[in-house]
């Protein structure tokens, strides 16, 4: 068991590494630069999924976004 690094949920780690997680993630190098210095570390399944399909739902990396409060 592993403890999801986003939401904290234990969960059951299939791979061998967390390099074939990575690997394994299918993520471009902006999404994986994005979740590891977040996060640091494997997601769990449904995190994992989110994260996929809302990291380029804005049209901005998050990383980039300017927060309302500074504009």
């Amino acid at each position: 068991m592993m403890k999801c690094t986003r939401c904290e949920k234990e969960f059951t780690f299939k791979f061998l590494n967390v390099q074939q997680w990575l690997k394994e993630t299918k993520l471009d190098s902006e999404q994986l630069s994005f979740l590891l210095y977040h996060y640091g570390g494997p997601l769990c399944d449904e995190c994992l999924a989110d994260f996929k399909s809302s990291f380029y739902a804005s049209g901005v990396n998050p990383a980039m976004a300017v927060p309302k409060s500074r504009q």
